[in-house]
């Protein structure tokens, strides 16, 4: 019994050592299963999960000129399936990477930057602005004026300036005895008033426009001629122009509102006043000369001359 006893304790101890036997082979064969898959991820280049460096996206730069370089994905050679990677966007003038047999190099044309001159004159979408401005027929740079008084004084003006900044402002406006500037005009004859430069203009004649004193008609010597009843006189009060274009009266001009003078007042502009030029005057109760003038000067409503001598009285006035 003691025998058959040593005898199964010994079987038992053989079945356990062979049952080691095989975990300890199973555990080599595995290692050597996983040296071989090693060695097979390694010949790909994938990593430790499976990532291969062919099949990703990848950037160095040649010895030769710096570039980058790009290396299309590649599926691994291992066990384990490499993951693909993002294809990424073309470099411009790839080089080929050295030692690598599967790089594709991919050229993109180089946009030669563009001469001052050519951005300068073109604005987005393409249009170029020298060929708009001549088919529009854009203003010259400078723009020559010729200012004519047309009876006014000067006679004539020459002015250069800028076509795009021209203003009529600035110009002198020209003066003329009896008449008020009326503005400049195309033609002599002041039928055509100017409004602004048309296209393609670079000489440009004007000619000043006159027009009469308001309620007053004057000749070239800026004496009154005539005046109309329902401009120049207000409740009985004649009042000469103040205008510097009006420089008298002539006897006779007060004909046509001689019954509606009241009073008469002569601003410091009014240097002539013809003799029996307030005569026939049958209403007339006051004169006056505004303070200034130096050809005449007024007292207690009669109006003398700077030598003191009676100009015109009222018809109040009788002489001693």
């Amino acid at each position: 019994m003691d025998e058959m006893i040593r005898l199964y304790g010994y079987m038992w101890n053989v079945e356990g050592v062979a049952e080691k036997l095989c975990k300890v082979v199973v555990i080599l064969l595995f290692g050597v299963w996983l040296c071989a898959a090693a060695g097979s991820l390694e010949d790909s280049g994938a990593d430790a999960f499976g990532y291969s460096v062919s099949g990703g996206f990848a950037q160095s730069r040649t010895e030769a000129g710096g570039e980058l370089g790009v290396a299309l994905p590649e599926v691994s050679k291992g066990i384990f399936p490499a993951v693909p990677a993002p294809t990424p966007a073309p470099a411009a003038d790839m080089g080929t990477r050295e030692g690598t047999a599967d790089i594709v190099s991919t050229a993109i044309p180089v946009i030669a930057p563009a001469e001052s001159s050519a951005i300068a004159s073109v604005i987005p979408g393409g249009v170029d602005l020298a060929e708009e401005q001549e088919e529009a027929g854009a203003l010259p740079a400078m723009l020559t004026i010729h200012l004519y008084g047309n009876g006014g004084s000067p006679a004539a003006v020459t002015v250069t300036e800028q076509a795009n900044a021209f203003s009529a402002e600035n110009w002198s406006i020209p003066q003329r005895p009896g008449k008020v500037f009326d503005g400049w005009y195309l033609d002599a004859a002041c039928t055509r008033p100017f409004e602004g430069v048309e296209e393609g203009t670079d000489v440009l004649e004007l000619y000043a426009g006159w027009r009469e004193l308001e309620g007053f008609v004057s000749d070239d010597a800026g004496h009154i001629l005539s005046c109309a009843p329902d401009l120049a006189i207000v409740d009985g009060t004649l009042v000469l122009p103040s205008n510097s274009a009006c420089t008298g009266i002539e006897a006779g001009a007060l004909a046509d509102v001689a019954d509606q003078v009241v009073e008469i007042y002569i601003p410091a502009n009014i240097r002539y006043i013809a003799p029996g030029a307030f005569d026939g005057l049958p209403n007339l109760m006051y004169i006056e000369a505004e303070a200034g003038n130096l050809n005449y000067y007024s007292a207690n409503g009669i109006l003398y001359t700077s030598e003191g001598e009676i100009a015109a009285c009222p018809a109040w006035y009788m002489e001693e």
